[in-house]
């Protein structure tokens, strides 16, 4: 994903570490930094690079990789409703979202053999929860104090988000 600037960078970070925390999957987390290589913004823990392994019964790999492919889909779009509903005040449009599923269909395909119509109730069911979080006038205030703590921390431990994110009540 490419970011217009800082700003735009942080309000799409705080939105994929509000995300870990919605999805109940910020247990993945390590750190979140905006000072990392583009990309790298947001640190995991090594089990959730998972990709198998034949010590491990495929059925119980492929759970792990499709639950961590649904984490991973829905930070996507918690990253871009962040920045254009709670930055930019606005809404995505047809084409963003189209955009965003395309990529969601694809990494189901090439993580755990989702075929479209697989994906798309999948990526619905995300885009619509995400969309009542991100939409919620309510939240948005407190979304923008996270962004300023980020700013100005630049890195914060799975820790210190958890107590931010409960401070906020988000």
């Amino acid at each position: 994903m490419k970011y217009r600037n800082e700003e735009d960078k942080c309000y799409g970070v705080a939105g994929m570490a509000i995300g870990l925390n919605i999805f109940d999957a910020d247990d993945l987390l390590t750190e979140v930094t905006i000072d990392a290589d583009s990309g790298e913004y947001l640190r995991f823990v090594p089990d959730y690079y998972f990709t198998g392994s034949p010590r491990v019964p495929a059925s119980k790999s492929w759970h792990h990789i499709y639950t961590h492919y649904q984490v991973s889909m829905g930070l996507a779009i918690a990253n871009a409703m962040c920045r254009k509903m709670v930055l930019d005040h606005g809404v995505l449009d047809r084409q963003r979202r189209d955009e965003l599923l395309d990529a969601a269909v694809a990494d189901g395909q090439a993580l755990c053999q989702l075929d479209r119509d697989e994906v798309e109730p999948l990526f619905d069911k995300s885009y619509s929860y995400l969309m009542r979080v991100f939409g919620n006038h309510e939240i948005q205030g407190a979304i923008t104090a996270f962004v300023k703590q980020l700013q100005q921390r630049r890195t914060l431990t799975r820790g210190e988000v958890a107590e931010l994110l409960q401070e906020l009540n988000l």
